[in-house]
Parts: structure tokens; C-alpha cells; sequence
């Protein structure tokens, strides 16, 4: 098979123990030739289950670390450089409860946090230090009588086609369509026309965008909806796994190059590799592979994308899997000890 290339992560992590052990902070990962090998715990603050990669702004246009700090008083952080973490700005305040999900928009400069118990998405001006937030309320709510009797807001993704962001609401069965001026951009505004309704009880966590399409992982009955995101409406959507009934449900998915959509799915401790065509607006299941851990939360996909890592929150580990040339799961080559992984962000 030849070797592999080397990647480097940084992985999000829950201190409350809650789920696994309590982490002590984030940690630095590098996978050489399929084997990973971790740096350091880094505190960052409390409760930091999920990072992404931003610009310090036009001030200064260096590389930081962004920070959410998913707890009551919710909070989101960034922190310079992405090698080694040196300084940080202050944590200022996400306006909301439970900040589960961040996003970077290149275009516009700005951070986008999703509030999974305040049922809001703020923006923040990501310069030298975080400036300033505008929260954008959402309303609704959808068939579930504990899970959805109000919005929650499990991910912002920036649709770049489109010039928008959208925003899987687990509490609303919407994709919420959120536009900003790239002039201003913290300041938002919902878009309720161009909401994309899905099927009742879906609870939308999160999705990932191909081309014209979505492809989105529902948490409450375990399916993948296909998004035609020019129509604006659901197309087709198909349930996963085991026919138990849902108990945590489905979490991240990717789609590879080759058009194989790769979702974590938590009531079975396993990924589903499902061949996506495109043209028929169908998913054909292809093959399950279970990662040897519990809970997996959060995975990522190398460069070449022979390698997909999983972050499996429950058993404390992060599994390493190769995928063969069409993207389809083989084995799990490699695990490594960590606490209550959350999340894999992918910088080199």
C-alpha cells in the first residue's frame, strides 16, 4: 500500500466527565504512516469540545485556534498559532447557553457559534482580539416532546456558493438559511423563506456540503437526508444501522472525492460508508465497521484521504481507520488513549 502522509489534528475534549474521563485540555495530534502519536495536554479553559481554524483578521492575518466552551455560560476563545499555542484573547461570552459548533468564514473574517440551548447563532469579528457579537434568535419547534420544544442549533457550515450560512436546527427538523452582507458581516439576518424543512423527527445535527447538495446526519431517527441546496428542499432520505429505535443516534458525516459519504453513527460505536449518486439523489449503504470504542463523536479525514480518524468520546480513544481507494472503511489500524475526545480538527 505504500506510506502515508503525515497529518497533524488538534483534538476538542470534554472536562466534565460526563462522557469518559474528564480531559485536561486540548492535545496535538500526528499521524505518520497510519500511527498517531499525541502532544501534550494544553488548558484552554474549560469544556472546549469543538475547534476550528481561523484568522486573527486584516490586522494582523495570522493563524489561531478558535475556541467554544460548550457550558452554561457559554463562551468561545481563540488562541495563536497552530503549531504550538502560545496567547490567547480573553473568552468573551457567546450570548447563549451550550455553544456546540463553530465556523470560520475566510470571506467574511468572522466566527459563526451555534448556542444549542440558547437557540441562537452569533458572530463575532475575529481580529487580534474577538470583538463584539450580534446573536440571531431562532423559533420553532418540531414533533419530538423533549427534544424539540424549541430550536437548537447543532451547526453552523458556511455555504459558500450561495454566499450564506446554514444552520442544522436539531430542535426545528429546518436547515436554517442565515445571510449576512460580507460588508457586515456579524450582522445576520434568518432568511425564513429559504429554510429547508425536513422530514418530522429528523433532528438535523449535522451535514456537509457536495456541490449542489447536502448530505445530512440526523440524530433523532438515524437517517442521512439528501439536500438539493439550488431547490431549497429535501430530495430523499434513508435510515441507518440497527432497526432499534434511536437512543444517541447519528453524529458527524463527511463525503470523500470519490462520493462516499462516511457517518458516525454512536448507538452502534460504528461508522456506515454509503455510496452517494448524485444524479438519482440516492444513498446505497456499502459497508458498516464498528471502531472498537464507545460513542464516537466527532471524525475526520486525512489529505489523501486513505485514513479517516474517529473520535469515540465514551471510551476515551480515537480510533484510526483506512479506507481503500473508493473511500470504503477496512480496518481499524491504530488506537490511542486520550480523554473524552469531542472533536478532530484537521490543520496540515
Amino acid at each position: 500500500m505504500g506510506s502515508h502522509p503525515d497529518s497533524t489534528f488538534w483534538v476538542g475534549a470534554s472536562t466534565l466527565g460526563r462522557i469518559g474521563s474528564p480531559a485536561a485540555g486540548i492535545r496535538r495530534l500526528v499521524l505518520s504512516d497510519q500511527r498517531m502519536t499525541l502532544g501534550e495536554p494544553i488548558d484552554v479553559g474549560a469544556n472546549p469540545t469543538f475547534l476550528a481554524r481561523a484568522r486573527a483578521g486584516a490586522d494582523t492575518g495570522d493563524a489561531v485556534i478558535a475556541v467554544v466552551h460548550e457550558l452554561p455560560e457559554g463562551l468561545v476563545s481563540t488562541w495563536a498559532g497552530v503549531e504550538d499555542l502560545q496567547a490567547r484573547s480573553e473568552p468573551i461570552s457567546t450570548g447563549a447557553a451550550a455553544p456546540c459548533h463553530l465556523a470560520y468564514s475566510e470571506e467574511a473574517g468572522a466566527l459563526y457559534v451555534a448556542n444549542y440551548h440558547g437557540g441562537t447563532v452569533a458572530a463575532f469579528r475575529a481580529a487580534s482580539a474577538l470583538q463584539g457579537s450580534t446573536v440571531l434568535t431562532l423559533t420553532g419547534g418540531s414533533v419530538h416532546p423533549l427534544r424539540q420544544v424549541q430550536p437548537h442549533p447543532h451547526q453552523v457550515v458556511h455555504d459558500d456558493a450561495r454566499r450564506r450560512l446554514l444552520v442544522p436546527d436539531l430542535g426545528a427538523d429546518r436547515i436554517r438559511s442565515v445571510s449576512f452582507d460580507p460588508e457586515r458581516p456579524w450582522d445576520l439576518e434568518h432568511d425564513r423563506r429559504s429554510d429547508i424543512a425536513l422530514h418530522a423527527g429528523a433532528g438535523p445535527r449535522h451535514l456537509v456540503v457536495a456541490g449542489r447538495l447536502a448530505i445530512v446526519a440526523n440524530e433523532l431517527d438515524r437517517s442521512l437526508s439528501i439536500v438539493d441546496l439550488h431547490e431549497g428542499m429535501e430530495m430523499a432520505w434513508t435510515h441507518v444501522g440497527s432497526d432499534a429505535p434511536p437512543r444517541f443516534g447519528l453524529s458527524a458525516v463527511r463525503v470523500t472525492r470519490a462520493g462516499m459519504v462516511l457517518v458516525a453513527d454512536r448507538d452502534v460505536d460504528g461508522v456506515h460508508a454509503l455510496h452517494l449518486d448524485a444524479t438519482a439523489a440516492r444513498l446505497e449503504p456499502v459497508a458498516s465497521l464498528k471502531t472498537g470504542g464507545r460513542h464516537p463523536r466527532d471524525m475526520e479525514l486525512t489529505g489523501d484521504e486513505r485514513t479517516l480518524l474517529v473520535a469515540d468520546q465514551a471510551s476515551d480513544s480515537i480510533a484510526a481507520i483506512a479506507l481503500g481507494r473508493d473511500g470504503i472503511p477496512q480496518s481499524v489500524v491504530d488506537v490511542i488513549s486520550t480523554p473524552a475526545p469531542t472533536c478532530l480538527l484537521h490543520t496540515a
